[in-house]
Order: C-alpha cells, then structure tokens, then sequence
C-alpha cells in the first residue's frame, strides 16, 4: 500500500504485543503476569515470562486510550482470534476512530484457510483431531487466569477483511509476510508466525 499522508503525530500502537513490543510503539497487552513479573519475588516464585518494561497492560476491550484521528499506525498480531465477533468488531471500529486520516491498521492472524486446506490434504486417520486442536476453540480454567488465552474464533481473508469494512475502513487488502508502509515491520512481523498466518490491512 501507498504511504499513508497523515497529520497525526507519530503514535504508534501494537495491540497484544506479547513478549515482542518494540522501542518507539505503544506496546498494550491485557496478560496478568504483566503486572506479576514486575514484582521480583512473585516473578521468581510463579516463574512469570521476562514482561518489557515498555509493555503496558491495558484490555483494548474497553476502549483505545487515545483521541480520535491522533494515531498513525495501529499493528495487532495474533490477538483478534482471541476476542469474541462483537468484541473485534468494536474495537475495529475503535481503531478506526483513533487512526488519522491515511493511517494503517494492520491485523495479523491465524490463516483458517490454510488450516482447512492442510486439513483436506492430510491423509492421516488423525486429520480430524489435528484439525481441531490447530484452532484452539477450547475454554478452560486457564481463562479465568488469563482471559483471552484460546481462541474464540478464526478468520480467512474473506471474514476479516469483510469485518474492517464492517468496521468503516474503505481501502481494505490482503497483505502479506513484510509488506507494507509501516515503519519497523520487520520487526513486527515475526518469522516464527510466517507459515500460519493471513495478513490484512486498512487505510483509514
């Protein structure tokens, strides 16, 4: 996509950034252990992950904590499967009113299309139950811990570009591994998500 003209100062914000924030970015994730690992001894004693100190927890849930038309780019990687289909839809919508005009939303999650097609081609007797356990539908006591930790839903490209038109975004593509205008996305776009993942992104 083209490089976005936008008037908004250089805010830009990563929702569910996990372990992997960077300098520069607004890096907002909702994991309890957030707040755990900063204290050192129940960070030594629960053997909570090594949080970044630039990581700020924060439930998008409840609304971006920023103005309208003041962000320029908003990035979010494996982190929509995790919310409910009214609740990505609200805060597509929410992206959509604090982005400025020309600004990028990008959304990277697990590619159900490539997960049905290696599902068909699999000629295992255990296809099924490998299909299953790839989409993660399953709740457990270990969302009262962490909320969000399995899947609510999958998208194809079909489904969530239809969402972030849904959401009021009139330029919305199919994108793909490291490409696009925004700045840093080689390190946000993780090698490591590469082979399972379906890239989209909207232009306000």
């Amino acid at each position: 996509m083209a490089s976005p003209k936008v008037s908004a100062e250089e805010i830009k914000v990563n929702i569910g950034c996990g372990l992997s924030g960077i300098p520069g970015w607004q890096n907002l994730d909702n994991s309890p252990t957030i707040w755990l690992s900063r204290i050192p001894l129940l960070h030594r004693l629960l053997k909570t992950p090594p949080w970044p100190r630039d990581v700020r927890r924060y439930d998008v849930r409840k609304g971006l904590p920023y103005g309208e038309s003041t962000v320029r780019y908003i990035y979010s990687s494996h982190a929509f499967e995790h919310f409910t289909q009214g609740e990505s839809l609200a805060i597509a919508k929410d992206c959509f009113r604090a982005l400025a005009p020309g600004g990028i939303l990008r959304i990277v999650v697990p590619d159900l299309g490539l997960i049905v097609r290696e599902y068909l081609a699999d000629t295992s007797p255990q296809a099924a139950q490998a299909f299953l356990s790839r989409l993660s539908l399953n709740h457990s006591l270990q969302d009262f811990v962490h909320p969000g930790s399995n899947h609510s839903q999958m998208f194809d490209a079909k489904a969530l570009v239809h969402l972030l038109r849904e959401a009021g975004f009139p330029q919305v593509a199919v994108s793909s591994y490291r490409q696009s205008a925004i700045p840093e996305i080689d390190q946000l776009d993780l090698e490591v998500r590469r082979n399972e993942s379906l890239y989209i992104e909207a232009v306000k």
